[in-house]
C-alpha cells in the first residue's frame, strides 16, 4: 500500500490545506475493529521496509513479536533501554517498543531517525502534552536572568551565554535543545504565564516518510489537538469489513457502533442519584472526591461503596471474579468493596489501553467523571485550537469498557453513576440508532 499522499484536504477554521507528501495516517476506527491485525498484515506483505512500532503495553510488544513473519525485536536492558534501543537503530532493527520508552526521545536519537528510513506504528494516542514541574519562583529566575526567552511560536529558547551553562536548569537547556518546552504570556501583559507545558518533540514526526496512528475518537485527543497546534499534517482512515483501509466513513463508523450497542446494558436506577448534578457541584470528578475527602465527609464515600455493592449483588448477581471497577487511584481505598476488591484482580485504571488481562469481566463499575488536566486544556485553549472535551471523556470511558468481555462480542452490564459520563455513553449509543432511523 502506498504510504504517500500528495494533496490532503483538511478543515482547520482557516480553510484548507495543501501538503506535501508526510501526511500521518490516522487510523481511527472502533476498539476490536482489526487495527492491530491490519499492521501486522501490512508488516508481514512489506517485509523490505523496516518498521519502528510503539504500543502501550510490554504484553502487546510480545504479540507483535510473535504475529509478525519479520525479525523485530524490543529494546532489553543493556546498560539501559535506551542504550539498546539506540543500538538497534543505528543498526536498523525492525524495532517494537512502549509509548513509555518512546517518551524519553532526546536530540541524539531525533537526528538518528532522520538518517534512516523507518515506517512509523503507533497503537493508541501518545502522552504528547504534560505539565513541566518548576516553581513559580524558578519561572520568574529562569526568565528575569535571561537564561530563556520565548520564540514567536511560544517554543522556550535557551539564551546561551559565552560561556556555556553547567547549573540547576541543565534539563530545562537539554529540553530547549529540541523545542520540548512551551510557555504563553497573560493575555494584555507580557507577564509570563504560570504553565509551562511539556511537548512530545515535534521533529520526531518528521523523522518518517510513511506513518500510521491506530486509535478511535481521534477527534477527542489531546494528540490531535497538539497535531493542530503544531500544524503536523494528517488524515484519517478506518477499516472496512474486508480489513482494507478506506478513507473515513462517519456512516460505516455508525454501522459498528451499532452492530455492538446492544452488547451494553447501562444501569438505570436508584444507584444513580450519587452522580446527579445540583447546582455547581461536579459528581465524582476528582476535585469532587478531593473535595469530600478534604470535608471529611466519609459518608459519601460509604454510599458509594453501598451503592457499588448492591450493583455486584443485586442488580449483576455476579461472583467477584467477572467485577471490574475504578476509580481516581488516590480514592481506590476510599471506596474499594468486598465484592469487587479482591486480591487487586478487579480494579482496572481509568486510563488502561491495549491490556488483554481483563477480557472475562462482564459487571462493570465507573465511578468516575472524567476531566482533561486543567494546566492542559489552558494551554490548548489558549492557541486557539478547539478541544472537545466530552469526547476526551468519551475516549477514555470506552477505552476502559472494552478492557471487559465485550471485546469478544460478550455482553456486559455496567454501572455509571456519573450522569454526564452516563449521558455521553448513551449519546454515543443513541447516535448510531437515530442515523439508521433517518436512513
Amino acid at each position: 500500500m502506498d504510504g504517500g499522499l500528495t494533496i490532503v484536504h483538511r478543515k482547520n477554521e482557516g480553510g484548507i490545506y495543501l501538503v506535501d507528501e508526510k501526511v500521518i495516517k490516522v487510523v481511527d476506527d472502533i476498539m476490536g475493529s482489526g487495527k492491530s491485525t491490519w499492521a501486522i498484515n501490512y508488516i508481514n506483505n512489506n517485509q523490505e521496509k523496516k518498521f519502528l512500532c510503539v504500543v502501550p503495553l510490554l504484553e502487546e510488544c510480545e504479540r507483535f513479536k510473535e504475529q509478525t513473519e519479520i525479525d523485530i525485536v524490543d529494546p532489553k536492558n543493556w546498560g539501559s533501554k535506551w542504550n539498546n534501543f539506540k543500538w538497534q537503530v543505528e543498526n536498523e532493527k525492525n524495532i517494537v517498543t512502549t509509548h513509555a520508552l518512546i517518551q524519553k526521545m532526546d536530540l541524539d536519537m531525533l537526528e538518528l531517525l532522520k538518517s534512516k528510513d523507518y515506517v512509523l506504528m503507533i497503537d493508541e494516542c501518545l502522552d504528547v502534552l504534560s505539565p513541566y514541574k518548576i516553581s513559580k519562583d524558578d519561572v520568574k529566575i529562569i526568565f528575569n536572568e535571561n537564561l530563556v526567552s520565548l520564540d514567536d511560536d511560544g517554543f522556550l529558547i535557551w539564551n546561551e551565554e559565552e560561556d556555556p551553562y553547567d547549573g540547576v536548569y541543565n534539563n530545562i537547556k537539554r529540553l530547549c535543545s529540541f523545542k520540548s518546552l512551551m510557555g504563553f504570556k497573560k493575555k494584555n501583559s507580557d507577564e509570563l504565564a504560570r504553565i509551562l507545558m511539556w511537548n512530545f518533540p515535534v521533529d520526531f514526526f518528521k523523522c518518517f516518510e510513511e506513518s500510521y496512528i491506530f486509535t478511535y475518537l481521534w477527534d477527542g485527543s489531546i494528540q490531535k489537538s497538539y497535531f493542530d497546534l503544531h500544524k503536523i499534517r494528517y488524515k484519517k482512515y478506518m477499516l472496512n469489513y474486508d480489513n482494507d483501509l478506506i478513507e473515513h466513513n462517519i456512516n460505516l463508523e455508525y454501522q459498528k457502533r451499532k452492530n455492538i450497542a446492544d452488547l451494553i446494558d447501562i444501569y438505570e436506577g436508584k444507584f444513580n442519584k450519587i452522580g446527579e448534578k445540583i447546582g455547581k457541584s461536579i459528581p465524582l470528578s476528582k476535585s469532587w472526591y478531593t473535595h469530600i475527602k478534604g470535608q471529611k465527609n466519609t459518608s459519601i464515600f460509604k454510599q458509594l461503596k453501598s451503592n457499588t455493592e448492591n450493583f455486584f449483588r443485586t442488580v449483576t448477581n455476579t461472583e467477584s471474579d467477572y467485577n471490574m471497577w475504578t476509580t481516581f487511584n488516590s480514592y481506590k481505598k476510599d471506596v474499594k468493596g468486598k465484592l469487587y476488591s479482591r486480591n487487586n484482580v478487579n480494579f482496572v485504571p481509568c486510563n488502561a489501553k491495549g491490556t488483554n488481562k481483563y477480557r472475562n469481566k462482564k459487571a462493570l463499575a465507573y465511578l468516575i467523571n472524567f476531566f482533561i488536566t486543567p494546566d492542559i486544556k489552558k494551554f490548548i485553549t489558549h492557541y486557539d485550537i478547539n478541544f472537545d472535551e466530552d469526547l476526551f471523556a468519551l475516549s477514555a470511558l470506552l477505552q476502559w469498557i472494552w478492557r471487559s468481555q465485550i471485546r469478544d462480542g460478550k455482553p456486559i452490564q455496567i454501572y455509571i453513576p456519573s450522569e454526564r459520563m452516563r449521558g455521553l455513553l448513551k449519546g454515543w449509543i443513541g447516535e448510531s440508532v437515530n442515523l439508521e432511523m433517518v436512513a
